[in-house]
This record gives C-alpha cells, structure tokens and sequence, in this order.
C-alpha cells in the first residue's frame, strides 16, 4: 500500500519539551532504556511478531519503533509517525518507514494496522479526543491498541524533596501547554465507549536509583525546562537541589504512575 503523509507544519508545539534540544538525543535514549523493557514485555504478551502491521504513532526517539522493526519484519509493516522524525532516519535501513505527521490533522490510514501503540504522547495533545478516535480508526479488525500514558494519579501531591517539588511544577507546565495529567485514568471506559473489547489495565509506579539511567533522563528534563520551572516561581536553589538528588547513587526516587490500557477492535468488518 502506497501512503503520502502529510506534513505538519506544528512541528513541537505539542510538546512541553522540544526535540530541537540539543540534548534531546541523550534524553530521547535514556527514556527508552528505561521505559523500553516494558513496553517491549507487554507488546510480546498481546502477540507482536513477523507478519504484523504496525502504526508507532508520536515514534520520538525511535528506541520501540526499532524493536518492533525485529519483531514484525520481515512480512509485516512498521510506520513511525511524528511531527518532528529528526530522530527516526535509521529506521528504513532497518525495514521500516518513517513519516513527517502531525497526528490531529494528518492523514492516517484506517483500518490498515494489527497493532497502534503510543507512549508519553497522547496526554500532550489537547486534541487527545480526537486522535484517540483516529488512531481506533487506522485499527484493522482484530487489531490491537496499546496506550501507554503519565498521570499523577494520586502520586504528584506526596512525592518528596525537591525532586517532587520540582515535578510538581513541571506538572503545571505541561498543562498549561494543554496537556493533561489526569486523563489516562479514564481510558478503560473510554475505549469502551469507542467500541474496543478486551480492555485491559495496569499502572506501574517507577522507583530508580540515583545515577540510574532513568535519574540521568530526568535531569536532563529538568535541564531542559529550567527557564520554564523558573518562570513558574521554582527557586534556582530547588531545580539545584533535585539534580543534586537525582545524582546521589546512595538515594531512591519515584516518578508518577505510567499507565497502560490496551484493548482490541471487533473481528467484524463493520465494527
């Protein structure tokens, strides 16, 4: 099947952090070795494998587009959407396609994928509604849909130090940006009332070490919005203090909840 996507001319304005960073190479990779493992783990047990046709939809920095690439080529297909692929150009070498998309006006295929998968995307779109609904759309019957979402979910208000100080604030970034912090605990019943069966859900609460990968990832984070955590009211002191935190080997810390709901389309051509 031949596709021309269309280009978005929205760029990063989603994104409460642009991958025009300079650093956003290193952060994009520390996010995947520390969520990858995961969401690689779920997608084996919902039956990724060769044949597969596959939507990575908000690809980013490409680490699971990669890996689906091993699963489903060869006899399948693998397209990485996202409005900025500065970071997605080894994926056709690997089988893969890649294309320049800005999902809430963009033209997505429907019914034309076994398998759609985001991560980390949909709650920085104020128009989440909306590509929920065109991303169950471009499932094929029988296909399977697999959101993997933020949320505070009771968490933010007691994380501690300053490391919580400053996600709290973050937090208030992103929505200010129009995302949302609080929506992926409603996607259960959402897809249901999109006509999905075999919804299922878990949260997952991470605990890394200090030093860790994951702690390295989100100091670049902060790195990264520092004027904007400053221009929050976030004291220099504080954003210095949580690196300081986020660096000791001999310290834990917690993020929020990572939600994952995944559901499949009907086995009917009408549904």
């Amino acid at each position: 099947m031949s596709w021309s996507p269309s280009i978005s001319s929205s760029g990063d304005s989603y994104y409460t952090l642009p991958n025009t960073w300079e650093l956003a190479d290193e952060r994009l990779a520390l996010l995947g070795a520390a969520y990858d493992p995961a969401s690689i783990a779920l997608a084996r047990r919902l039956g990724v494998r060769a044949g597969w046709r596959c939507l990575e939809a908000g690809a980013g920095g490409g680490s699971f587009a990669r890996w689906l690439c091993g699963a489903a080529l060869p006899g399948g297909r693998v397209l990485a959407v996202d409005a900025d692929p500065r970071h997605l150009a080894d994926l056709p070498g690997l089988g893969g396609e890649v294309a320049e998309l800005d999902l809430v006006s963009g033209d997505i295929p429907e019914r034309a994928f076994d398998f759609v998968h985001t991560r980390f995307v949909l709650l920085h779109i104020a128009e989440r509604e909306d590509v929920l609904e065109r991303l169950v759309r471009a499932l094929a019957p029988g296909g399977v849909l697999l959101l993997e979402e933020g949320d505070g979910l009771g968490v933010l208000d007691v994380m501690p130090g300053a490391f919580g100080a400053v996600w709290r604030a973050f937090a208030r970034s992103t929505e200010q940006a129009g995302a949302s912090q609080s929506w992926a605990r409603n996607l259960p019943a959402r897809l249901a009332s999109l006509g999905l069966v075999d919804i299922h859900a878990e949260a997952d609460i991470p605990i890394f070490r200090g030093g860790s990968p994951m702690a390295r990832m989100w100091d670049l984070t902060w790195t990264q919005a520092q004027d904007t955590l400053v221009g929050l009211g976030v004291a220099p002191e504080t954003i210095t203090t949580a690196h300081a935190e986020l660096a000791d080997e001999q310290g834990w810390l917690y993020a929020p909840p990572t939600i994952r709901v995944w559901a499949r389309k009907g086995d009917s051509p009408s549904s």
